[in-house]
């Protein structure tokens, strides 16, 4: 899959110990907007998907991590490679390197397919995400405004996606 970019704070020691955390990631248009996922807490959009669990693959993460984000299925064999993204960083709690790449995908939603949305993890419980369709120009103005709030710290990378995303669609 091709690299789209590498964001490297640099504010880490290279013989720091690694923590990897990589994750697939939803490119989804459903009519003209995105289907992204809105936090009630900050309002930045950030893009469906997330960890890829031991042994799974992207595709399986994939399903479930916008399942359970947006209450959407992913049309079966409907999702292709778009591109990935590396964030090297200093971890949150300690002298650690944190890596994450994530890898993108175009993919179609099953629309007939809606359930209530079930996010797993700690943090978008209280961030509050809900799924939204959004023109890609309002989810760009409003991940602008919020690019220093550490506590949302991959808005940059979101960010970064929704403007290649436009420019590489022509939108």
């Amino acid at each position: 899959m091709r690299t789209i970019k590498i964001f490297n704070k640099a504010n880490y020691e290279p013989h720091w110990s690694k923590y990897k955390r990589d994750s697939a990631r939803a490119i989804i248009f459903i009519g003209e907007k995105l289907l992204m996922v809105r936090s009630q807490k900050y309002g930045e959009y950030k893009f469906p998907g997330g960890g890829i669990k031991p042994g799974e693959t992207h595709t399986e993460t994939l399903n479930r991590e916008v399942l359970e984000e947006t209450g959407y299925s992913v049309l079966p064999g409907s999702a292709a490679e778009y591109g990935k993204t590396l964030i090297l960083r200093k971890g949150w709690d300690k002298d650690e390197i944190f890596e994450q790449e994530s890898f993108y995908y175009t993919c179609n939603a099953d629309e007939e397919s809606f359930t209530k949305p079930s996010p797993e993890d700690g943090y978008e419980k209280d961030f509050g995400y809900e799924p939204i369709h959004v023109l890609i120009d309002d989810a760009i103005r409003a991940n602008e405004k919020l690019l220093n709030i550490r506590e949302i710290s991959w808005t940059e990378r979101d960010l970064y996606m929704l403007r290649e995303i436009k420019n590489n669609y022509g939108i």
